[in-house]
């Protein structure tokens, strides 16, 4: 069982920047789960915080429903274009409907790469919204990686098909003489390529 004095250290430890960062990462992840007493004093670290610091704060509150604090600091990091992708889809996560609406402006108002989009995109329809918003991504380069778009067309073909041009190839050598099986043993004909090839 935690107790809120053990909360409180572990809240100073992440917001203390001179920690080492293993110790300053130990605290975010003990403040990730049933920290609900000090939610008020995080976000007060919150509002006082920026950069690193700052965001990990707001991606533990992320997992504490139902306080308007909490979506306005996630909108706040959402706009901030950072990291657009992850904020998107914490407030999806966080449940909070109007991030809807805000969403699908900040999709408009905002030149979004594929991934981006498709996050805002899940974070719409998770909170139970309608998406139509369907752009063009056809040239953008994470697009054409998951779609495998730009893969040279060699990289499609089968392993085995050296295997068997190999094999033909073997096939068409050996039917090209027509000295007999015995390969030279019984071939008069100085002419023939098979003294060379088959000895």
């Amino acid at each position: 069982m935690k107790t809120k004095q053990e909360m409180l250290k572990m809240l100073d430890v992440l917001t203390d920047e001179s920690m080492p960062y293993e110790k300053r990462l130990e605290a975010y992840e003990y403040l990730l789960e049933d920290c609900e007493e000090i939610v008020d004093d995080m976000l007060a670290r919150f509002y006082v915080s920026d950069g690193e610091t700052g965001q990990m704060l707001i991606e533990i509150l992320a997992g504490y429903k139902g306080n308007p604090a909490i979506y306005m600091g996630l909108v706040s990091y959402l706009y901030k274009g950072e990291d657009v992708a992850l904020f998107a889809r914490l407030l999806g996560s966080y449940g909070d409907e109007r991030a809807v609406d805000l969403l699908k402006s900040f999709a408009e108002e905002y030149e979004l790469d594929y991934n981006e989009y498709m996050e805002v995109r899940n974070a719409v329809e998770q909170l139970g919204g309608d998406w139509t918003d369907d752009k063009d991504y056809s040239e953008d380069p994470f697009y054409r990686y998951l779609k495998g778009l730009d893969e040279p067309e060699d990289s499609r073909r089968s392993p085995f098909e050296g295997m068997f041009a190999r094999e033909d190839e073997e096939d068409d050598e050996e039917e090209g003489c027509d000295c007999g099986d015995s390969h030279g043993d019984e071939c008069d004909d100085e002419d023939c390529d098979c003294h060379d090839h088959h000895r």
